[in-house]
């Protein structure tokens, strides 16, 4: 009844009229399912391969009326009736470039339906790849109730943007035991990016790094060829080299890492799930721990910051000593340091209120003070400068991270980003729109290419990469083929003599 007053109300207040989306100018709407509707599917690929995606709508999904406007404006929705079994999903593909820092957050609301879903729902969120792997472990909210809208908003800022963000997975009630049975009802609607609310863009992400957004469990026991056996003679699950990381995905950013102990590869330690987190856009996924038992180093490959100006390093730190009155939880603290185009590492100097304050604590006979939390994840921030002070311009920067003081403790969600004004642009842009060389006989490059697609003069595709600028074309038969070439911001196509 509650419900029935609510709705008789707004609609009267907006006069019959068809509401609108709540997405703003700077927001991008993908689907309010009544000025733009977007196409949900059960599964993504017919093949194990992944090559050819399924496009036939949902058979659980239909489009009918909002019941309920007041915390949600458009006037229809999809009605999605969830099938029986535990973590079913429901995706949406999206054709569409989206800047991650002007709009960072993916959202996502769900009505559960009256006598028709359980008393208590959550949804989780994930924005996948072209391959229909997790890109960002997304966000879930719990305690959505019956005939009300509820909003999951997903801050996915800190991702480098990328076209290949192309899919978001809707769960629903992933392990709940009256859903598993089947049959269980949703409104779903107003998905799209959001941008921040004071309007501000993000800076521009050099590199994020969540660590293991997918579970091995594997890893976790250890029994991996390849992880140590304890004194005890059973297996150290968490614990291996960083290469045995790097195997699993337990780097996600794309930036090559090493975990090394002087010159040799040494036992890193990985737990592949958190622990909450005081700051927006917490992964949710992995984190590794900086031990001085297991003494080393956490070094990045090179990375490229050519445009960059204020470059700032960030992650979570927390500790999971499980005891109150342990002084060292305060005092724990990395150092960080870089290397600037090739040059020897120094050290940063964080500008966090809550690094500046440790190593000036001894016993704490009462408990820790407030803002030194056990088994929670604070952010801390590093300004990236050079030994004489301000970093103004670099080519690369090599991150190297160990452990400085104080108790154990786990980092996550690394995330270096700064100011971006891109430098040669039309010189860039034509580069990144070429192909070479051309005519070619085994393989072509194309510089900045996201995705390249060759097709012959009859429109089949007889290649097609995604991030990676080099394509083999030694297996096709000589001729003239068309390449497409994608980038960032262009599309191109290109003809290609093959010899």
């Amino acid at each position: 009844m509650k419900r029935t007053i609510f709705t008789l109300l707004l609609i009267c207040v907006i006069g019959l009229a068809h509401a609108q989306s709540d997405f703003g100018a700077k927001d991008i709407l993908l689907s309010d399912f009544e000025t733009k509707t977007a196409t949900m599917v059960d599964s993504l690929w017919t093949d194990s391969l992944k090559t050819t995606p399924i496009t036939v709508p949902s058979g659980n999904v239909t489009i009918v009326d909002n019941p309920y406007m007041f915390d949600n404006v458009s006037a229809k929705a999809a009605h999605y009736v969830r099938p029986a079994g535990g973590y079913k999903s429901i995706y949406l593909r999206f054709n569409q470039n989206i800047n991650l820092s002007q709009t960072p957050y993916l959202q996502v609301q769900v009505y559960p339906l009256t006598g028709k879903s359980p008393a208590s729902t959550s949804v989780t969120v994930n924005l996948m790849n072209d391959k229909g792997e997790i890109i960002n472990a997304g966000g879930s909210k719990a305690g959505l109730v019956q005939e009300e809208w509820g909003t999951v908003s997903v801050m996915l800022g800190k991702n480098k943007s990328s076209i290949k963000y192309n899919t978001i997975e809707i769960q629903i009630n992933p392990d709940d035991s009256l859903s598993k049975l089947g049959g269980t009802e949703y409104l779903i609607d107003q998905i799209g990016f959001k941008a921040p609310s004071d309007g501000v863009a993000l800076p521009a992400t050099v590199f994020y790094e969540p660590f293991a957004i997918a579970y091995s469990a594997p890893w976790q026991a250890g029994t991996l060829t390849g992880q140590p056996l304890g004194k005890d003679g059973k297996p150290m699950g968490e614990f291996g080299k960083s290469t045995l990381f790097t195997s699993i995905k337990g780097f996600v950013s794309g930036i090559p890492f090493t975990y090394m102990n002087a010159d040799t590869l040494a036992l890193m330690h990985a737990r592949l799930y958190s622990i909450p987190a005081l700051y927006e856009g917490a992964s949710g996924g992995g984190r590794v721990e900086l031990n001085p038992d297991y003494p080393g180093s956490l070094i990045s490959g090179p990375m490229d910051v050519k445009g960059y100006t204020n470059l700032d390093l960030s992650f979570g730190v927390g500790t999971q000593e499980w005891w109150a009155y342990n002084g060292e939880i305060a005092n724990a603290r990395p150092k960080v340091e870089i290397s600037v185009d090739g040059g020897a590492f120094f050290e940063l100097t964080s500008t966090s209120p809550f690094l500046l304050a440790t190593g000036n604590f001894g016993n704490f006979d009462w408990g820790q003070p407030a803002e030194y939390q056990d088994q929670i994840l604070t952010m801390v921030n590093y300004p990236i400068t050079n030994e004489a002070g301000a970093l103004i311009t670099a080519n690369t920067l090599n991150l190297r991270m160990s452990y400085k003081a104080g108790t154990k403790f786990w980092i996550d969600d690394m995330w270096l980003a700064g100011n971006y004004t891109p430098t040669g642009i039309a010189t860039q842009k034509e580069d990144a729109l070429a192909i070479y060389p051309n005519p070619a006989t085994t393989s072509i490059v194309a510089k900045g290419a996201l995705k390249v697609i060759v097709s012959d003069l009859n429109g089949r595709i007889v290649s097609q990469v995604i991030n990676t600028e080099k394509v083999d074309v030694s297996s096709l038969a000589n001729g003239v083929y068309m390449v497409k070439v994608q980038t960032e911001s262009s599309v191109k196509n290109i003809k290609l003599i093959k010899k």
